[in-house]
C-alpha cells in the first residue's frame, strides 16, 4: 500500500507547506495550495492572489521524493486570483510521496520598468499649493506635503492596492498599513510602480478600484494638521537576489508639474502651485483614448 507522509515547517518570513495540509497566515497576500492526484500521478501547485497587485513569488523545496522537477527552487509572478503555477509527476515506480518547501512573496512585478521621466501631479487641485519636505530615510526618498485644503488628490492613475494584507518584504511583514491612526493608500501604476500616501483622515477609495490622476482619493481630519507623506518605488530585481536584505524594494524621486517651476523635482522647503495638463492627463493614454479624450474635452 502506497504511503504518503505529510511533513509541516514554518520558518520565519517564510510560509511552508506538505501534501493535503497547510497553515498559512490568513492575512498573507499569495496563498499557496496543492491537489496531489495518485492516480493521474501528478501534484499541482496553486496560487491565491487576493490583493490587486502583481506579486513574485520564490518557491524553495527543502525535501521532496517520489516526484519529478523538485530540486531546485523556482520564481514566478503572480496577479490577481487563483491560477495554476507548477505541475510535477510522480516518479515512475515510487512507492513514497512526500515533500515540504518554503515560499517568499514579495509586492511587485520586477519585470515592468518604472517610467522614470513621468510627470506626476501635486496631490492637490489644480492651482492649489503646496509646501514640500524631502527626506532619506532607510527605505529611501520620502516626499511630504503640507497643504491647506482638506482633500488629497491622486498623483498618477492606477488601481487601489489592499494594504491590510501583508508580505515578506520590509514594507509588508506586519501589514502594509501597520499604522491603525494613520490612513494608507497604495497605488499600483501600469509600469509596475506604486504611489504610496499617508495622511491622518479617511480614505475615498477601495482596494481594487482604478483611479484617475487627479481624483478625490482622501480627506484629513480636522483639526489635524494637513501633513500628506507621499512615496513612489518599485520592487527592485538586484535586491531580491540578497537573501540578507528585508528591503525588496527601492525609492526614486518623480518628477511633479506645477505652474511656478515646470517639470521639475521638488525641493526641501520649497512652495510649489498644482498645474494639471492635457498632456500629463494622456500620457497613458493609447491613441484611441487620447482621440476620444480630447474629442470628449
Amino acid at each position: 500500500m502506497k504511503k504518503i507522509i505529510f511533513l509541516l515547517l514554518v520558518l520565519p518570513f517564510i510560509v511552508c507547506q506538505a501534501i493535503a495540509q497547510t497553515i498559512q497566515d490568513p492575512d498573507n497576500a499569495v496563498q499557496l495550495s496543492s491537489d496531489f492526484d495518485p492516480a493521474q500521478g501528478r501534484l499541482i501547485l496553486y496560487s491565491e492572489n487576493k490583493d490587486f497587485c502583481d506579486y513574485y513569488l520564490y518557491i524553495y523545496f527543502l525535501y521532496s521524493e517520489g516526484f519529478e522537477g523538485m530540486s531546485s527552487g523556482s520564481s514566478i509572478t503572480v496577479s490577481r486570483g487563483r491560477q495554476q503555477i507548477r505541475t510535477y509527476k510522480v516518479l515512475a515506480g515510487a512507492t513514497r510521496y512526500t515533500y515540504n518547501y518554503q515560499y517568499a512573496m514579495y509586492r511587485g512585478d520586477f519585470r515592468k520598468k518604472p517610467d522614470i521621466d513621468f510627470i506626476y501631479s501635486l496631490p492637490v487641485a489644480a492651482k492649489d499649493v503646496v509646501k514640500s519636505r524631502i527626506t532619506e530615510n532607510q527605505e529611501g526618498y520620502q516626499l511630504a506635503f503640507e497643504v491647506i485644503s482638506d482633500t488629497v488628490y491622486a498623483c498618477r492613475g492606477g488601481i487601489m492596492c489592499d494594504d491590510n494584507l501583508k508580505d515578506n518584504t520590509a514594507k509588508g511583514y506586519r501589514r502594509f498599513n501597520d499604522n491603525q491612526n494613520r490612513s494608507q493608500i497604495t497605488v499600483y501604476h501600469s509600469d509596475g510602480s506604486f504611489g504610496e500616501y499617508g495622511f491622518n483622515g479617511k480614505s475615498l477609495v477601495y482596494p481594487g478600484q482604478k483611479i484617475k490622476m487627479g481624483s478625490p482619493i482622501g480627506v484629513f481630519e480636522k483639526p489635524a494638521r494637513n501633513m500628506l507623506s507621499f512615496s513612489v518605488y518599485f520592487l527592485d530585481k538586484n535586491k531580491l537576489q540578497d537573501k540578507n536584505v528585508g528591503n525588496k524594494h527601492t525609492h526614486f524621486r518623480p518628477f511633479f508639474q506645477t505652474s511656478n517651476e515646470g517639470k521639475t523635482r521638488l525641493e526641501n522647503e520649497k512652495t510649489y502651485f498644482c498645474e494639471c495638463t492635457d498632456e500629463m492627463l494622456m500620457q497613458e493614454m493609447s491613441k484611441h483614448e487620447k482621440k476620444n479624450f480630447l474629442k470628449n474635452k
